[in-house]
């Protein structure tokens, strides 16, 4: 007999994950210019895929500051005349597209943006998981040195079971999630006990 694992406590590599569920991605992407990031502002952007796609929305934006380790992000970006690019130093794992370790992690203490951005692999009523520590330990960098932190999350990640293994933070460590469907009521209305304000397409 042949059974399949469960898609929970894997870190699938950033190529795969950059091709699935694009549009929704997209969808995300095109929230967070509209209606969170602001002209003038500095942020993180954390290493994900669906952070890849936003410099093909911010050209609108002006004088906006990045701090990444997403090489994916860095690409797109590097033609954006409008966007500052710091981009950390780090180690670059294979299949990671991200800079990770030590030297990521003091890279990011040096700054105090207004925003961090963040991912991750599932999340639930308490908070948010992922698979890989290394990416874990940035973003988490990213969050504490941040003034307000940002949570992206496709409607596929949300889980009331099998949450991946390490939490990034419970509720409300977010001021925001970003989505592109709208959630379960229960999960909105636990959301708006807790101050946290769910984005997605025709909410208000």
């Amino acid at each position: 007999m042949v059974s399949l694992l469960e898609n929970i406590n894997i870190e699938f590599a950033s190529p795969f994950r950059y091709r699935t569920h694009v549009e929704e991605k997209k969808v995300i992407c095109r929230l967070l210019a509209r209606r969170v990031i602001k002209d003038n502002q500095a942020l993180f952007i954390d290493p994900s895929t669906t952070t890849a796609y936003l410099p093909n929305y911010l050209s609108e934006r002006q004088n906006v500051k990045v701090i990444t380790d997403n090489l994916q992000f860095a690409i797109a970006a590097n033609q954006m005349t409008n966007l500052n690019l710091f981009l950390t130093g780090g180690s670059l794992r294979p299949n990671s597209n991200s800079l990770l370790g030590n030297h990521t992690i003091q890279d990011i203490a040096m700054f105090r943006p207004q925003l961090a951005i963040v991912s991750c692999s599932t999340l639930d009523n308490t908070g948010a998981y992922i698979a890989d520590m290394d990416q874990a330990d940035v973003k988490i960098a990213m969050m504490k040195s941040a003034r307000e932190s940002i949570l992206v999350a496709d409607h596929t990640k949300f889980q009331s079971v099998n949450s991946d293994y390490i939490r990034l933070a419970s509720f409300p460590a977010w001021s925001k999630i970003v989505t592109d469907r709208a959630p379960k009521d229960q999960f909105l209305k636990h959301m708006a006990a807790l101050g946290v304000k769910v984005i997605y397409p025709g909410s208000k």
